[in-house]
């Protein structure tokens, strides 16, 4: 079974069986990888084709031809980027459409999930943004938070732990607060709250455009009371 599932992204479950193969095994042919996967050649020359072509994996220069793999940090990045790109395609296409606006509640427990649903949200924003989130989500949502505060918005952000930006202050908030986990709180133009917390490596929580949910945590960050604009 293969380990590795880049299907959720684009590609094919031949090409995360070789993506997977390229990093245990290390460069190789397209013969030597085939052997290595238990492959015929003809796919696992197709694999590592669309991998290349998808940026999961480089052709070295020289004969005969090597495969290498990216480094899985650089396809996380490769794959954030073109996730979030994509996403906010969608939302213009969405913003575009006349539907009626009906509460509702989706259950969020994915950390990368979290930071892009954050970043579109933020994105998006035309009044206001209040934010409490872990010190290291903010080198992640800082280009969203910058444009916001640029635009003028009200921004009120907070952690538990001291973060400095260059461009807005970051309240400190007693580690005591009573949430269960480090907390991770959103309210956007009182039109959107996602409400969550961090234990580890796991977020569990739910983003919401109920009332009654936007409305609950006034409490805990209020982007109307004190907040930062652009100078």
């Amino acid at each position: 079974m293969t380990a590795v599932d880049l299907t959720p992204f684009g590609f094919t479950p031949t090409e995360s069986r070789v993506y997977e193969v390229l990093l245990t095994a290390g460069p190789g042919t397209g013969y030597a990888i085939a052997r290595s996967a238990g492959l015929a050649r003809a796919n696992a020359y197709g694999a590592l084709e669309g991998l290349v072509t998808k940026g999961a994996a480089r052709i070295d220069t020289g004969r005969p031809k090597r495969f290498r793999p990216e480094p899985p940090t650089a396809l996380l990045a490769r794959i954030s980027n073109s996730q979030g790109q994509a996403l906010e395609r969608l939302g213009v296409a969405l913003d575009g459409l006349s539907v009626p606006t009906t509460p509702t509640v989706v259950e969020i427990d994915s950390p990368r999930g979290v930071v892009q649903l954050l970043v579109h949200d933020i994105g998006r924003a035309t009044r206001s943004v209040g934010l409490i989130a872990p010190a290291e989500a903010y080198p992640l949502l800082s280009p969203a938070l910058r444009r916001a505060v640029v635009a003028g918005l009200a921004v009120t952000l907070a952690s538990q732990i001291q973060v400095t930006l260059d461009f807005a202050p970051v309240h400190a908030i007693p580690p005591d607060s009573g949430w269960p986990g480090l907390p991770v709180v959103a309210i956007v133009d009182d039109r959107s709250a996602l409400l969550a917390s961090r234990n580890g490596n796991e977020v569990h929580g739910q983003w919401s455009t109920a009332a009654t949910v936007v409305a609950a945590p006034p409490n805990v960050i209020d982007p109307h009371r004190t907040h930062t604009r652009a100078t």
